[in-house]
């Protein structure tokens, strides 16, 4: 599992070409790789530019094997799906592929881009009240994640989950369940506190999209090739 501090390590600490690209060419970036998952009907292009992106965040020292695990968190509910369907291997093959590749492009921007600059950027575009609605979110889903991983290896070390008592396990587990949604309000809640002792007031950050940059070809080609392969690859 990975927490926020160290995306915001990653996200601040990089001094490669993605880290230079400007905030609106790595969201352009973002929105070509989700067009070419929704226009893909076969895994094979998707699976070609899934190996683009990681070139391309190998290329610009981003952590990318580690990247590439994550984004295969989101590869469960998309086989899953892709089994509700009724479909053969290249069915589960394209719903895997839909799931990680934008996933892994999505990784590509908050490893590469500090969050103020995301935000501030969201800002331009979005009420205020929806960025600063979508940064709670970001940081408070990531605390969630933090917290799922020490639950679940509480729950294992102190005996509460045993292979063959499956309602005991199911009581075990929703009670974990309920006292870590109650955590994860308190986390918020305090999460705001420290936000509005700092100075918050309703303003996340200042509105600005900032211009194009020498940089911006590597997300924005990268991004236009995926994009290109499912087009093409028919």
């Amino acid at each position: 599992m990975i927490d926020v501090a160290k995306i915001d390590y990653w996200a601040a600490s990089g001094s490669g070409p993605l880290h230079r690209a400007s905030v609106i060419s790595k969201t352009l970036f973002l929105l070509l790789v989700v067009a070419a998952a929704v226009a893909a009907k076969d895994p094979y292009p998707l699976a070609s530019g899934y190996v683009v992106l990681m070139l391309s965040a190998a290329g610009a020292g981003l952590p990318w094997r580690r990247m590439s695990l994550i984004s295969l968190y989101s590869a469960t509910f998309a086989l899953l799906y892709g089994i509700s369907l009724r479909g053969g291997p290249a069915m589960y093959a394209v719903m895997v592929l839909k799931a990680i590749t934008p996933a892994f492009a999505m990784l590509t921007l908050i490893v590469s881009t500090p969050y103020p600059k995301i935000f501030s950027f969201l800002s331009t575009v979005l009420p205020e009240i929806l960025a600063a609605g979508l940064f709670m979110t970001y940081r408070t889903f990531f605390i969630l994640l933090d917290m799922m991983d020490n639950f679940v290896a509480a729950i294992r070390l102190r005996g509460g989950f045993s292979p063959g008592r499956l309602l005991q396990n199911i009581k075990n587990i929703s009670q974990g369940i309920a006292m870590l949604l109650v955590k994860a309000v308190e986390r918020a809640t305090r999460l705001y506190g420290v936000m509005a002792v700092r100075g918050y007031s309703g303003s996340m950050a200042e509105a600005g999209t900032g211009g194009f940059r020498r940089d911006d070809w590597l997300p924005l080609g990268s991004g236009a090739l995926v994009l290109f392969l499912v087009l093409v690859w028919r």
